[in-house]
């Protein structure tokens, strides 16, 4: 069994990029959490360790959902296995390659799982859950994307550290299932800091994104926190890209700076579009949640899709 402290208690990052600081118009700085000692480093790891931490009682299965190619399955998949407890997912998608390099890799690492509909996933969750059970066997399920409270937790806690060692303006990160982005406006609300939390939707529009941000920062101890959440560069939705997100993705990477098309990918092009459009204030911090598995398990494809859009 692998401990996992290191993973909980590690503390972010922080690395000044001043060779986009003439591009961007602002001084800049990125949170590294792609850098996390794990595997499948990024945000999903603060939050699945401090979920697991969490429990009172030695689990035996994780049961859990998400989009065949997310990384919070791989990351789950990858603690079950480190822990040598058994993963069930229960997936959805619109395509499935059953030769995908995310579905191959939860195959490498034991976890046991099956693609449903969207609509079915809580009852699929349900009966996994009652069938383990009827086993003998403890189980824990954890929210899609890792949307818990020690996961909103586990945010505060690190945006904290990062608040203390340095001050922002403006503080921009993907924002997919809410508790990334609702830990860092307790941080910055509990540190009394001015730091604008700038939540870039990776699949959500603003009605069905805002409202789970909202209740993870309420979760971590933040109270009437203004929510500033842009579902402008979702590219169509969760893992799809376009135009924008492209360039977005070729800057970074030119300025060495590793970025995906899924999330970090769609956070930059926000980013880039605030730069142009004059938005931008003098001192500006991006958080890195990771995904470079996700851009080297990306389809060959994805140029043409762009360019069809």
């Amino acid at each position: 069994m692998v401990k996992q402290e290191t993973c909980l208690n590690c503390a972010p990052i922080l690395q000044r990029w001043d060779s986009l600081d003439d591009l961007l118009g602002a001084k800049f700085w990125v949170i590294r959490d792609d850098l996390l000692p794990f595997p499948l480093p990024g945000n999903k790891v603060r939050k699945i360790a401090a979920e697991l931490a969490s429990l009172n009682f030695p689990v035996e299965v994780l049961i859990s959902s998400g989009e065949v190619d997310s990384n919070h399955c791989r990351t789950l998949a990858m603690f079950a296995a480190q822990q040598g407890i058994k993963a069930h997912l229960v997936l959805h998608g619109n395509t499935v390659d059953e030769d995908s390099v995310g579905l191959r890799m939860l195959r490498q690492l034991g976890a046991n799982f099956e693609v449903a509909e969207p609509g079915s996933i809580a009852e699929q969750i349900k009966q996994l859950r009652a069938g383990y059970e009827a086993q003998g066997l403890r189980v824990h399920v954890v929210s899609s994307g890792g949307h818990t409270v020690a996961g909103a937790h586990a945010f505060r806690a690190a945006g904290t550290e990062i608040l203390k060692r340095r001050a922002f303006t403006q503080l921009f990160v993907a924002s997919g299932t809410g508790a990334t982005q609702g830990g860092l406006i307790a941080a910055a609300q509990a540190e009394g800091d001015s730091t604008e939390i700038i939540g870039v939707s990776v699949a959500e529009p603003r009605e069905r994104g805002v409202p789970p941000v909202r209740e993870a920062a309420r979760w971590a101890g933040a109270q009437n926190r203004h929510v500033v959440f842009l579902d402008g560069y979702r590219a169509g939705g969760y893992g799809k890209s376009d135009a924008a997100v492209e360039e977005a993705v070729r800057i970074g990477w030119e300025h060495g700076l590793p970025l995906d098309h899924t999330y970090t990918g769609k956070a930059f092009t926000a980013l880039l579009d605030w730069s142009r459009r004059g938005l931008l204030d003098s001192s500006v911090a991006f958080w890195h949640t990771g995904g470079l598995w996700n851009y080297l398990a990306e389809d060959q494809g994805l140029e043409v899709r762009c360019s069809a859009q």
